[in-house]
Parts: C-alpha cells; structure tokens; sequence
C-alpha cells in the first residue's frame, strides 16, 4: 500500500512535466524568419512584373543591354518571336492591375495567378504562330509566336486539328484572364457590356443621364409651394402625360396622346388626356384634350352600366392617362460611412490575431463594406470547429473596440464565418438610389418594394406579390414608420391609381396622415381604431367578391383575371389592393379576436385577389404577433429590438437585438431561411410632401380624391358607427338608392342591380344598420337597457342576436341621445334616464 502510495505523487508530477514539455514545445515552434503580409506579397509580386516589363521594353527599344542583356534579348526573341514585345508589355499591365484592383486586396498569392499568367502567355504566341506556322521550322527566323508557339501549336495541329486549335487556344486565354485577375466569366461579360454601354452613350449623348430620370415625366405645370421658385423658363417643371397602357388603349381603340412638345397640356396634367371617363359622370372634364378623341356614346355595354353604377364612388376612372412621377422629386444621398482600405486592413489583422491569441487559425480572405456595417469573411483552418469562433464573440468586440459585432456562423452558400462590425457612421440609403439601380429596373415585381442594400451595398428590392404579405416589428425609433413611408413612396412613383389602391391605418395620426390627398385611397386615412375592425371585414367581403367572379370566369388568380379583361371589354377593373396598418399592438388590445380572425382570414387567402397587408408593430411580443398571425407572415422585417426574446417572438431567433438602430434591419423571406442584413430606404418629408402633392394636383376634378380628414362618429354618417367605413368609397350605395340616378347623372340605358349580378357591385356591409333597422331595433335597445339598468354591446349582442358593430352602433345611438352614459373601461355603461320616452322621430328622420 505505502508502494502503491507513494506511485501517486511520481506519476503526478510525470503528467505535469509531460505537459509542461508539450507547452515548450508548442511555443518552440519554428516560424519563418520573413512573414509578409498579403498585401505584401501581392505588392512585391506586381512590382517584380512591371520591372521585368520596363527592362525588356528598353532593350528592345534602345537596343543597349550588354552582354547579359544580349543574351536576354536573343533568348526572348527566340522563345516568343513575334509576341517577344507583347509579352513585357501583357506583364507590366498585369502587374498594374494587381496594384490598382481592389479585389486583389489582403488576398494570397496562389498557383492559380501563376497559372493565369501563363496560359495569358501561351494563348497569345499561339494565336501569334497560326498564321506563320505553314513555314519551314528552319525559316521561320523571329516570326509567329517562337519556339513556344511553334510547339504548342503543333502539337494542338496534330492532336485536333487547326479549326479546334484556334478555339482550344481562345479558350485558354480566356481561362488565364479568370484565373489571373481572379473573376467570374458573368462579371468580366457584365463589365465589359455596361463600360461598353456607357461609353457608347457618352459618344452619341455628350451626357450621362439615368435612362430612368431620363423618361420619367417631370412633376407639374407650377412649381410647388415647398420648393423655391423658378429662375427662368427653362428651369420651370412641365407636366408630360403619358399615354394609357397599350391594353386598355385596344380595348376602346383610343388613339395615342400626342408629345408635349406639339401640344401645350392644361394645368392638371391628369386631365389632358381625356380616356374613357364614367358615362354616368355630370359633365366631362373642361381641360381640352392633349389629342382628338373619339366621341364617347351613351351608355349601352356592361362595362358602362357597371361604371355608371360607380359614378357616384370614390373611384377614379379607369382608363385615364395617368402621369407617373419622375426621380427629380427624389433628393440624392451624399452621406458615405463606408470604411476605409486602411481601416478595413487594420481591422483584419486585428481579427486575425485576436482569434490566434486563443489558437484559432482562421484567415481573412474576402471584405464586404456596407452602408451600416462591414462583414468580415473568416474562413477556419482545416479541424477548426466554428463554435470556437462564435464563441469569441465578446473578446472579438473588446478587441475591436466596437459597441456590438453580429456573427453570421456559416455565410450561407460560402465556406466562411461572416463578423459584421459598424461603421463609424451609418450611410443614408436614399429612396433615389434604390428605385434608380439596376436591380430595381431588372425586377419584374408587380409591387416593388425598396428594401434598401445590403451588407455589401447592393440594392434589395422584394416584390409584395411574391410575400405575399409583410410583418414589421421593432422598438420605438429604429426606422419602421421611416421604411413604411419609403414602401409606399416606392409604389406611389410606379403605380397609378388605376393600378393600386390603399387602405392606411394610422392610430398614431401623425404617420400616413399625409397621404390623405392622393388619389390612390380608397378612404381617408383611418386614423379611430373603432372603424379599423369594419375595415378589415370589407377588405374580407371585397376578397370573397372577387373569387366568386374570378370562379364565374374560370380564372385563378387576378393575373390571370387582367389577362383576360385585355380580351373582354365587359370585365370590371380590379386593381391591387395594399392595407397598411401601422400599429398593431392597439388593435390587438381593443379587440383582439376580431382583429386576429380578420387579418389571419386576409393574409391566408387574399394573395390571389391581389389584396396584401403591411402590418407593423413597436411591441413584438406574443399577445401581439401571435401563432396565427406569424404563420400567415412569413416574409417579416425586425428592426432594432431591446432584447433576445422579442427578437425570437419576430424571426424564430436572435440576431435582432444586435442591430444597430436608425434604419439596421433583418429581413426575412418568405422563399429562404437565410436572413439578410439590410440598411433600410430613407425618405425625407420634404420627399413624401413632393409625391403627395404631384399625386394631388394629377387628380381630375372630376373625380376628387378623398382628402378631407375622419369625421367623428355620426349616426348616419359616412364615416360613423352605423354607416359605411368609408366615404362612399369601399361600399356601394344603399339598395333603396341603387336603382336610382344621382342628381343631376342622367338615366342609364339599364338598371345597374339588373345588367351586373349582385355580388359583382360594390355593396354596403351588412353589419351597419340603415334607417329600416335602426328603426326596428333602437326601441328594442332602450327596453333592455331600462330593464336592466345598464347598458353594453355584449348585453345587446346576446338579446337581439346581432353583431358586436351593430350592438356598438346602437350604444352609440344610445349615448347620443342622452339615455346612457360615457364609455368607463370594461364595465357597462350607466342608464342615465331610465324613463325616456322614445322620441318622436327617429335617428333616420332627423
């Protein structure tokens, strides 16, 4: 035992010098005694070109080199004939483009530059010696390409042929500048096609204007109050009206409008050309018409009679010529918080070393500088797990000296961890330089949505049909009411009223509020959360409308529906419908039910009927988003979050409560898992006061938009309890008044209600009382609550069997007409005078 004892200690200290050992001689581990930097080899190695390219030209060209230089020349001669100048001179353009080429930054030199250069070489002396090659080896002297031309095309001569060789050849030299230069086949044919592009343009123009600045029409006939005035003629902002879409112009064979050069257009640009406008209209617009137009007959097709019986509606004419704003209503971003190289280096040294000091090997290879942040792509050393990297989270931000960094472990699609750092300052991402990219123009979205760009500052744009509907979240401040006026700013300048039309909710009433003046809405913007619930069940009624005709016509979806209206001239109009909803977290809270029954109906089945929501929140939490609701959103947008869990509550994960603030966001998609770091679109007042006002004063005055601010509940008014939600704009006219002409409209050919089947007319939702019920059911009410002494729209629900918005619109009534108190919270009101007669007339009389 005292043996086996005393073993313990002896084998202990063996196991601690063993490691003490392996310690020493993890520290005496042999380093080179030069260790260049990337920069410092790719430096050198472009240096070492261009000086062998210098030397070679002076001695072809002076013809002095000495001995040594003798022989070199003689030698380059015979190696590469006739190419024997080009080559110095392919040499000395590499190496200048190793220099000035940023993507060649902090990358290592490998086989493949090698390898690149070679083939560039080899390709060119062989393209060299087709031509010379018919000669005699013994006379051909200097020409062709030299002796390695003369082999490589001879062996290629016999092995495939001289047609193949040629092609052989070209392809190898293409190969060497990809591998040299380290690009892709599409960047290098995108690039040479776009410079080419450009410097065509610059030779036939003298000017480089966007292509879209450049055919989008200018504002209005005067300049706007919010800008300063005009200092010449020249400067002054004309109306140009374009002309309606070739579609709808074959259905009624109108001829085109006629160029603002030849024909001065009236004040309102939306009125010079005159379309189709209703026939049940009191009187066609007096503003002459832009071109001749064909006189329009009385009312006699089902399109018409389907049109007169919406003349008295909130909706435009649908085949007007609409203007479309141009860019010059957009101001140019010049803020730029993008890194510097020197800074970009210092940070990737500083990566590295940080992540080796904890024996972590892992290189920089490749640098994404963003508007908001900068990613860093690490890719591990071979058996390193990427847990340890992520792990270093905290001591990657100490040593970067940075307030948070984001690790993305792995970039999907790349075998690297991505570390996204701030900026020192964040880049504004204006809506001009979004809507006015490339991408934004190569997207065939219906509704395109500017995004903003991404980490590597490229523009993101989503289509909304494709969400098919989008959930904002985040804390107070970080940017979504600044990205829901740049969502809507985006479809105003590409849309026209006959193409989209919105529905905004706005509790706060100092968000959407503005856009009460542009033609696009449906309504005023909905600024009572008590009318919001009969909102969403129009916009379910509308949606139920619309599948029904889409079945009666055997279509599936309203693209499939417009494809065929461009056939049928007897099709009603349907444009898209966008219901943006600003605040969520009231709605939820005043009736919770309701709303999430209405919104989840909406977001599951309208996508067909071309209705989408925008639903945005400052309070993700889970009585808010609930399960229903984040199912039917798949596409969602987190902004700045307080914490980790309101983060999971919007993207099933962390990330959000990382993000910086001020327009740093996280988009998720609803056909990918990976989520995207964006900087969001920035639109100023001054920008959305622009578009309002063009979208203002392109409004016929004939068919005014609904500008004027909510009303207060009435009874019996337009915007009351116990009215339409609207302004006669999303209902129809009541039955007792559909079968009879507006004052002053002349009688059609036909009754509306008989030539159009019931469910295709816009109709009065039938939870809001009219004369007829009020009159049968406000006695009933007034029993009830005298009975039981106290009066709730549950009590009213539950006995005369009706919905909670006439059970409301009753105590409304009731209310006003002194018999019950103000609403106190939750409890029932108080019955104020339990004897009150009924009066002698009734709501409707009145």
């Amino acid at each position: 035992m005292a043996a086996r004892g005393s073993n313990k200690p002896s084998a202990s200290r063996g196991a601690a010098s063993k490691r003490r050992s392996g310690r020493r001689s993890a520290r005496a581990e042999p380093r080179p005694l030069i260790s260049l930097r990337p920069e410092h080899q790719r430096d050198l190695f472009a240096l070492a070109l261009i000086t062998i390219a210098a030397v070679t030209i002076i001695f072809f060209v002076t013809g002095v080199a000495g001995g040594a230089g003798a022989l070199y020349v003689e030698g380059v001669r015979r190696a590469f004939g006739n190419g024997a100048i080009v080559v110095p001179v392919t040499l000395g353009l590499l190496g200048i483009g190793i220099l000035i080429q940023e993507q060649f930054r902090d990358t290592r030199l490998s086989g493949a530059t090698f390898a690149g250069t070679l083939l560039i070489i080899l390709a060119m002396l062989a393209l060299l010696e087709f031509p010379a090659h018919a000669r005699a080896l013994e006379l051909r002297g200097y020409e062709g390409g030299g002796w390695f031309g003369f082999w490589a095309v001879e062996g290629l001569d016999r092995a495939i042929g001289r047609p193949a060789a040629v092609l052989v050849t070209t392809v190898l030299g293409l190969a060497g500048v990809l591998l040299s230069f380290n690009i892709t086949l599409r960047e290098l044919l995108l690039g040479s096609a776009l410079r080419f592009a450009a410097f065509w343009a610059l030779l036939w123009s003298g000017t480089r204007r966007s292509p879209r600045a450049a055919t989008r029409p200018a504002l209005a006939d005067a300049d706007l109050p919010f800008t300063p005035p005009p200092q010449g003629a020249d400067d002054e902002i004309v109306p140009t009206p374009i002309a309606a879409r070739p579609t709808r112009a074959s259905l009624f064979q109108r001829p085109d409008v006629a160029p603002p050069a030849t024909t001065p257009p009236p004040a309102r640009p939306a009125a010079t050309a005159t379309g189709i406008a209703a026939p049940a209209a009191p009187e066609p617009p007096a503003a002459p018409p832009a071109t001749p137009a064909p006189a329009v007959p009385a009312a006699s097709t089902p399109r018409e009679i389907v049109q007169e019986a919406l003349a008295g509606f909130d909706v435009a004419p649908v085949y007007r010529a609409w203007p479309l704003p141009g860019l010059d209503l957009l101001e140019h971003s010049s803020a730029d918080g993008r890194m510097g190289d020197s800074e970009i280096r210092r940070l990737s040294r500083t990566i590295e070393d940080t992540l080796a000091s904890f024996k972590v090997e892992a290189q920089v290879v490749n640098v994404n500088p963003g508007p908001a942040v900068t990613q860093f792509e690490v890719q591990p050393a071979v058996g390193v797990k990427v847990s340890k990297i992520t792990t270093l989270e905290k001591d990657l931000a100490l040593a970067l000296a940075a307030s948070s960094i984001r690790i993305e472990a792995p970039i999907p699609g790349k075998s690297a961890v991505g570390i996204e750092i701030p900026n020192s300052s964040i880049s504004v991402v204006g809506l001009r330089e979004v809507v006015d990219s490339e991408e934004f123009e190569s997207s065939r979205g219906r509704l395109k949505l500017p995004l903003g760009k991404d980490i590597s500052g490229n523009p993101v744009v989503a289509d909304m049909t494709r969400m098919p509907h989008l959930l904002v979240a985040g804390a107070t401040g970080s940017g979504k009411s600044v990205a829901i006026n740049a969502f809507i700013c985006g479809l105003l300048l590409r849309h026209t009223p006959d193409e989209l039309k919105l529905i905004l909710v706005d509790p706060k009433m100092v968000e959407l509020t503005v856009y009460n003046r542009i033609p696009h809405l449906l309504a005023p913007v909905v600024t009572e959360l008590e009318r919001v619930v009969p909102t969403l069940k129009w916009a379910t009624r509308e949606m139920e409308r619309r599948y029904k005709i889409f079945a009666r016509h055997g279509v599936r979806n309203l693209d499939s529906y417009k494809q065929l209206a461009r056939k049928r001239s007897d099709l009603e109009p349907m444009p898209y419908i966008l219901i943006v909803i600003d605040e969520l977290a009231d709605l939820m809270m005043l009736a919770p039910d309701e709303a999430e029954t209405y919104i989840c109906r909406l977001a599951q089945m309208a996508r067909a009927t071309g209705i989408h929501l925008i639903i945005a929140t400052q309070r993700p939490s889970v009585d808010v988003i609930t399960g229903l609701i984040k199912a039917n959103f798949p596409s969602r947008i987190a902004f700045a979050v307080t914490s980790q869990v309101d983060s999971r509550v919007i993207l099933d994960g962390p990330g959000a409560e990382m993000l910086l603030g001020r327009g740093d966001m996280l988009y998720m998609a609803a056909d990918s898992a990976k989520l995207v770091r964006i900087q969001g679109t920035y639109v100023s007042d001054r920008e959305v006061e622009r578009l309002v006002e063009f979208w203002h004063r392109a409004s016929p005055p004939d068919s005014p938009a609904p500008a004027r601010a909510p009303a207060p509940a009435q009874p019996g008014g337009s915007l009351g309890l116990n009215g339409p939600p609207f302004s006669g704009t999303l209902p129809g006219p009541r039955p007792a008044e559909a079968a009879t002409p507006a004052q002053g409209q002349p009688p059609a050919s036909g009754s509306a209600a008989s030539a159009t089947p019931p469910d295709e007319q816009f109709k009065p939702p039938a939870e809001f009382l009219g004369a007829a019920e009020q009159d049968e059911l406000l006695p009933q009410a007034i029993d009830l609550v005298r009975q039981h002494q106290r009066a709730s729209a549950s009590l009213l629900q539950r006995r005369l069997r009706i919905g909670y918005s006439k059970a409301a619109q009753l105590i409304d009534l009731l209310e006003q007409q002194g018999i019950v108190g103000p609403a106190e919270g939750g409890r029932s009101r108080e019955v104020l005078n339990p004897g009150h007669a009924l009066p002698g007339a009734t709501p409707a009389d009145e």
